[in-house]
């Protein structure tokens, strides 16, 4: 087995193992991550074309927690998947989703005038602001997908419960951005 740093070594010696390395030491956990959003062949290739995006931006990028940038770029492959599949019809667990992260942000015709990195800085400074419980509920439905009913059962609450909880989170972050500056 290799560790994260032999891995990224091989990717910038452009050394084909690093992708087979990859594959072995991450890819049960993008699989999985994968498999909570799309059918599960579609999950598979979503994870292949993670290795292949890995190969083509490493380097020059060498992500710090490479586990976790693998996430971002599966997560980015997995939502192009999703429109792409859905092009013609709407998807109602994932257009909920969204629908329900609209209510906390502002009039889509504002206009913000800082820099993206601002907008990651303040969503993790809420997060961080968070109590676990409350953290955990919002990523695993807002970053992983999950549903209601998944949450009620991971978390042993009622699905009223946690959609209360989650309504009051939004509400939350709606203040928090108001007070930063911040109109999406």
């Amino acid at each position: 087995m290799y560790t994260q740093e032999q891995i990224l070594d091989m990717y910038f010696d452009r050394n084909q193992q690093a992708v087979s390395a990859t594959s072995q030491m991450y890819g049960a956990k993008l699989t999985r991550f994968a498999d909570t959003m799309v059918a599960h062949e579609d999950a598979l290739e979503c994870v292949n074309d993670t290795y292949i995006a890995a190969w083509n931006k490493i380097p020059p990028e060498r992500p710090m927690r490479f586990l976790s940038w693998l996430y971002r770029v599966c997560r980015n492959i997995v939502c192009d998947r999703i429109d792409w599949n859905n092009a013609s019809k709407r998807n109602s667990n994932m257009n909920c989703m969204l629908d329900e992260l609209e209510e906390c942000l502002a009039d889509s015709n504002a206009k913000y005038e800082g820099e993206l990195s601002d907008i990651g800085r303040c969503l993790s400074d809420f997060l961080n602001g968070l109590e676990t419980e409350k953290r955990v509920l919002f990523v695993r439905r807002y970053w992983y997908g999950m549903a209601i009913d998944e949450l009620a059962d991971m978390s042993g609450r009622s699905k009223s419960s946690v959609k209360t909880t989650l309504f009051r989170i939004r509400a939350e972050l709606k203040k928090y951005l108001d007070k930063e500056g911040v109109y999406l």
